[in-house]
């Protein structure tokens, strides 16, 4: 696969991600009373959820920030009794936050992080990761619809857009913006050992976005509590550079997060553990997706009792939810849920993704071969597939080819007869374009391309492969056609913009070329560069009439969105 963006900071910098973020989500840090944590190890990022690693107290205790004592709800089912219809349909909790934050506004304040989030080096661009996600997420969606869970259905400006996307880091964690924003690190599809257990998560954090629960949050308590939890996330980040002005950080926000916020995380918890776990079961995966995760979380970081702050100690503890969900796995009758093989291939990319440096890729490359050699035909999947992705990023085209082979056999042979995977795999198909390109086999790129984007009509990866072979072909026109309509339907999709911008190059349209690449740096939050693009675009000569009065009404709108901005931050900001 064309890989859009690579860069990898060095492990002495901490992440412009995580520093971006953190600032900016001064305006949704209550998303989930310091949010879900899903963490086992390495750095921490600060996002509505927290994860961490290390022994030391501080790092143990915002790893428990997923935990609720008195998890357990009254209202439970016998654990013995089993039944044979889904679970009964959760109310709407109702939507106290709607005067405080529309559900347009959430989508604003959501759209204006992502902005900020897409051009980093930590922001994940490949696509068959956020193709598997997205997919999920719709699965999910559609689930939480039959369910007639509260705010699936919405319509109109009330809907929510979900967009869930990859963040490059090995610790193991997932978070919710505002908008239907949902971001997952790669070490969280990495150390997954099923595609349930996956959706468990996300079936949660789709929890916390459908029961509005940053909006409840600020009709709850306000600004001034979300400043005093930034101090306390922001602390935590710090903690892992310098403990002392760490220290400093938190201190002015720990009272006020310790007194106002206990309740409404333990709620905020129950709830979306809640809803998640009715559209897990809605959806067919393994409703024990979430507590075999969570007890695997649990043994990997040995969290204890002592030396826990009060500030960690108003989220409820991880025993009594794993409990918590395990009583509700048990109302559920016992089914057969086969992971796909898909997921295997997700993970090596996901390796690959977090691998960073040189001596990174080398020691993957070890990891990849330890995992061939596996018993199991998922890690035998996985090991090979990392391999003829590892000898694709060195040249090695003809043994990329001969692991990607072995991978498909062996996808082949563990498929169920009959199963959509065994005909196709997105990921394999995506591969095996992408080295016939290599290669200069062109007209085949185009027709596995072809193929796989009419078995999967949503795929971003499909869509940019067959692309990629348009215009290694020359057939310019072909992609400026399917890039434009793409736009027109996904119009804030950077991917396309950027595609697009690409072949107006290639067809010497230079005007349209800088209109389609302002477009892109407007996504990306770059105002500034997205308007001297346009202003280029317009001066630059060529264009017709249709395509200047265009150009004329984008960068007015550019302008005025960039003005919006700016007062926007001005007065959100805990600095202004």
């Amino acid at each position: 696969m064309e890989v859009i963006k690579t860069s990898d900071l060095p492990v002495s910098r901490p992440s412009v991600f995580k520093r971006i973020l953190a600032y900016q989500l001064i305006l949704a840090l209550a998303w989930s009373g310091i949010g879900t944590t899903f963490a086992a190890s390495a750095t921490p990022v600060v996002a509505g959820d927290v994860s961490v690693q290390g022994d030391s107290a501080a790092q143990q205790n915002i790893g428990r920030a997923m935990q609720s004592p008195e998890a357990r709800s009254s209202n439970l089912p016998n654990r013995n009794t089993l039944q044979s219809q889904p679970t009964i349909v959760l109310p709407d909790m109702g939507d106290p936050g709607g005067d405080s934050l529309s559900r347009v506004d959430e989508r604003k304040y959501g759209e204006m992080i992502m902005r900020q989030i897409r051009p980093d080096a930590d922001y994940s661009n490949d696509l068959p990761i956020y193709d598997f996600l997205n997919q999920m997420e719709r699965r999910l969606l559609q689930a939480a619809k039959k369910a007639q869970l509260g705010g699936a259905n919405e319509q109109g400006s009330g809907a929510y857009n979900f967009e869930v996307f990859a963040v490059k880091d090995s610790s193991i964690n997932a978070f919710a913006l505002p908008g239907g924003f949902i971001g997952f690190h790669t070490g969280l599809i990495v150390n997954a050992e099923s595609d349930s257990e996956v959706a468990s998560v996300m079936g949660h954090e789709t929890g916390h976005v459908l029961q509005r629960h940053l909006a409840r949050q600020m009709d709850k308590q306000g600004m001034n509590t979300m400043i005093a939890l930034a101090g306390v996330l922001l602390g935590a980040l710090a903690a892992s550079r310098n403990p002392s002005a760490a220290a400093g950080l938190m201190q002015g926000g720990q009272a006020l997060a310790i007194s106002n916020q206990l309740s409404y995380s333990r709620d905020a918890e129950r709830e979306a553990d809640r809803v998640g776990f009715q559209i897990l079961d809605t959806s067919g995966y393994d409703v024990n997706g979430a507590p075999s995760f969570f007890q695997r979380l649990q043994k990997a970081t040995g969290i204890m009792d002592h030396g826990v702050p009060a500030y960690v100690r108003t989220h409820p503890l991880t025993t009594d939810r794993i409990a918590d969900m395990q009583d509700r796995a048990r109302t559920v009758a016992p089914r057969t849920v086969p992971t796909a093989v898909e997921f295997y291939f997700i993970k090596a990319r996901a390796r690959m993704e977090q691998s960073g440096t040189t001596s990174g890729m080398y020691d993957l490359k070890n990891q990849f071969e330890s995992l061939s050699k596996q018993t199991e035909p998922g890690k035998q999947m996985e090991g090979f597939y990392g391999l003829a992705l590892i000898a694709q990023r060195q040249g090695k085209i003809d043994q990329a080819e001969v692991y990607l082979q072995q991978a498909r056999n062996i996808a082949h042979a563990s498929s169920a007869p009959g199963s959509p995977i065994q005909r196709q795999s997105l990921s394999l198909d995506i591969t095996s374009s992408e080295l016939a390109l290599a290669k200069g086999k062109n007209e085949e790129a185009l027709q596995i391309a072809q193929a796989t984007l009419k078995a999967y009509p949503l795929s971003y990866a499909a869509g940019a492969a067959m692309v990629n072979a348009y215009l290694k072909l020359g057939r310019t026109n072909d992609a400026i056609a399917w890039l434009k309509a793409r736009t027109r339907s996904q119009a804030n999709e950077v991917v396309w913009w950027g595609m697009l911008s690409n072949a107006y190059d290639q067809a010497k349209n230079v005007p349209m070329r800088h209109y389609a690449l302002g477009e892109k740096y407007a996504l990306e939050g770059a105002w500034p560069a997205a308007i001297e693009q346009l202003k280029i675009a317009r001066s630059s000569g060529g264009s017709d009439f249709y395509q200047n009065s265009t150009i004329d009404a984008r960068l007015r709108e550019m302008q005025r969105q960039y003005q919006e901005e700016l007062r926007e931050q001005a007065k959100k900001s805990p600095m202004g």
